[in-house]
């Protein structure tokens, strides 16, 4: 079954982006995850779509996907839990 268009699998497909019901939005992606396009077109499509709130993006250079998983005590999920934190602080 096709799913494309679907906002429940692409959220920027969603005609009611506008009204997401939160002031920030964080958008976290890897540089090598095959899901990386989906969240640079969801972050763009957001902050395109009229709504008010605040959008940032953050991109782990030379990273797949889960990668924070895998190595949680690694550099770079250091480094993005850092960046969480701020955000959400």
């Amino acid at each position: 079954m096709d799913k494309s268009g679907d906002p429940r699998i692409e959220a920027a497909e969603d005609p009611k982006l506008s009204t997401v019901a939160c002031s920030k939005v964080l958008v976290m992606v890897a540089e090598n995850d095959f899901l990386r396009d989906r969240g640079l077109t969801y972050y763009e499509a957001l902050k395109k779509s009229g709504w008010g709130g605040r959008a940032d993006m953050v991109e782990a250079e030379g990273e797949n996907h889960v990668f924070h998983l895998s190595n949680p005590n690694g550099e770079k999920a250091a480094a993005l839990l850092k960046q969480f934190v701020s955000f959400m602080g």
